[in-house]
């Protein structure tokens, strides 16, 4: 999943929010270089990450993208499930989608601080654009899909995958209507183990 499927089954507090979404920005080890909730909401998002790859719904949601897309299915796919949670974000958050970012954004500004390095540099402007609201739109996962693009040695064409989202929109939205409730659980039970 991308960024906002993160932020959502993040906790409440900053340090959860900076963890899951620093998640994959931070390579390696964590050793001391964090807080621990930081290195908390990072080994969540690790968790989360896992789950999701293993999930059989989830499986099923790349295999349409395999034949013209490959390998960078899973690329595709983790930015696709984050336009359906946005989609749908009311009906599994319960606010509306502007009311979470706007909630989440205030928390990460009051600690820009902690930020690890990477994420310093991209937040302003994933804030700025407003790339989490523009996963609502095909023209915004089109456009988050080119930036990945450019950021991928071979160049892939991965924002042509975005007629997915017509051709198949409802065999995918089923496989994340399958899956989504699954790993809301999951994140809930690494938040609170029994």
């Amino acid at each position: 999943m991308n960024f906002l499927a993160h932020l959502f089954l993040a906790g409440d507090t900053a340090e959860s929010l900076i963890g899951n979404l620093a998640g994959d920005s931070v390579k390696g080890s964590l050793h001391d270089r964090f807080t621990p909730g930081i290195r908390a909401g990072i080994m969540a998002h690790r968790k989360i990450d896992a789950f999701t790859d293993s999930h059989p719904h989830v499986a099923a949601f790349r295999r349409v993208l395999i034949p013209d897309h490959g390998h960078y299915a899973r690329v595709i796919a983790d930015v696709f499930l984050d336009h359906f949670l946005a989609c749908n974000f009311e009906e599994f958050g319960s606010e509306p989608l502007e009311t979470f970012v706007a909630r989440v954004h205030a928390t990460l500004d009051a600690n820009l601080d902690a930020l690890p390095e990477r994420l310093r540099v991209v937040y302003p402007w994933m804030r700025d654009q407003r790339w989490l609201i523009g996963y609502r739109e095909i023209a915004g996962i089109e456009l988050t899909l080119s930036r990945m693009s450019r950021r991928i040695a071979r160049r892939p064409d991965l924002a042509s995958s975005t007629h997915h989202l017509v051709d198949s929109r409802v065999e995918l939205e089923r496989r994340f209507r399958a899956f989504f409730p699954d790993v809301v659980a999951f994140a809930r039970a690494i938040d609170s183990p029994l």
